[in-house]
């Protein structure tokens, strides 16, 4: 999960704290503040003071859990005269592709184990339907084409989350729609 500045200074202040108690060499608080203020994530700021008093650093729980890549290409979800659905607990690749051909192709993302900060979505729907539903708060960015179909976001679209992954849907929707939509 990406960290704030206002994480960093967090983080910076416990660094300063363990220094001032002696807890820590000059060239040690030199070396992780250094790697505090050019981190990014919160998995780069923790080692930094792991084996310090945090005191009260917030503790990291996002709403979608970031899982660990997997090794090999999420195969395509492809529905021919037919349907693919996926809910409840499944594991979303990074990089992933949507196929509905006379089918429909359904994904829930609400919960959904993602593994990336900024997940792909190619979806294709060809006289069928594509629906994707994503919790309140993710951030979904939607580049495709409709020909005669219709490629779009609907519903009410609450305030991104910072902490949530973006969700970003690009493809084609000829003769046929693809949607995303946010539901709680």
């Amino acid at each position: 999960m990406r960290a704030s500045d206002a994480d960093r200074d967090r983080y910076a202040a416990v660094l300063q704290d363990a220094y001032a108690e002696g807890r820590l060499s000059r060239a040690e608080y030199d070396e992780r503040l250094e790697a505090v203020f050019t981190a990014k994530t919160y998995a780069e700021l923790e080692p930094l003071v792991a084996d310090l008093p945090t005191g009260n650093l917030p503790v990291v729980k996002p709403a979608a859990p970031l899982v660990p890549a997997g090794s090999g290409a999420q195969p395509p979800m492809v529905a021919v005269f037919s349907a693919v659905e996926r809910k409840g607990v499944w594991a979303l690749a990074a990089d992933s592709n949507a196929v509905a051909v006379f089918g429909s192709v359904e994904l829930d993302l609400r919960q959904a184990q993602i593994s990336t900060q900024s997940t792909e979505i190619r979806a294709v729907a060809v006289f069928g339907s594509v629906e994707i539903t994503v919790p309140r708060g993710m951030r979904a960015e939607i580049t495709g084409v409709g020909v005669f179909g219709d490629f779009s976001q609907t519903g009410e679209v609450s305030t991104p989350d910072p902490q949530l992954p973006t969700i970003r849907v690009s493809g084609l929707a000829l003769f046929g729609s693809v949607n995303v939509r946010e539901k709680q």
